[in-house]
């Protein structure tokens, strides 16, 4: 295996849903996501950024019942300029919370269950630049 693959990172992240349109609405209108203008195939992205999210219309024999509930992987964070307002935002549409807000590692941070069942975290806090070996020096 070679070491100078020198890849960067995702491009996009997508997650299959059994409904695109559906799942957009909850996305764009109970988070404040944009939708990407381009028109994909079998699915929709958000203009999010460094990584484009979006959305892919699952085979039609996807077995949902057989999946695990709730859908922890892959793990979908997104950061927020202020988690507790996206917290309380998502308490009042009701949206299921998996774990409440904490303050951890990455600031104030909860997860939250999407309407297809994946565990989406929410966080306020990068890694610091210098890594975390520097903290608290």
């Amino acid at each position: 295996m070679t070491n100078n693959l020198d890849l960067k990172g995702p491009a996009f992240v997508g997650l299959k849903v059994r409904d695109v349109e559906a799942s957009a609405r909850f996305y764009e209108h109970v988070l404040g996501l944009r939708r990407d203008p381009e028109v994909f195939p079998r699915g929709m992205a958000f203009l999010t950024y460094p990584v484009p999210f979006g959305l892919i219309q699952a085979p039609p024999d996807t077995n949902w019942e057989a999946l695990p509930a709730p859908i922890e992987t892959p793990a979908i964070w997104f950061k927020a300029a202020d988690s507790q307002v996206v917290h309380d935002a998502l308490v009042a549409a009701e949206v299921p919370m998996l774990r409440p807000l904490t303050i951890g590692r990455f600031g104030r941070q909860f997860t939250f269950l999407d309407p297809d069942g994946y565990a989406i975290t929410i966080y306020d806090r990068d890694a610091p630049a210098a890594g975390w070996q520097h903290v608290g020096r």
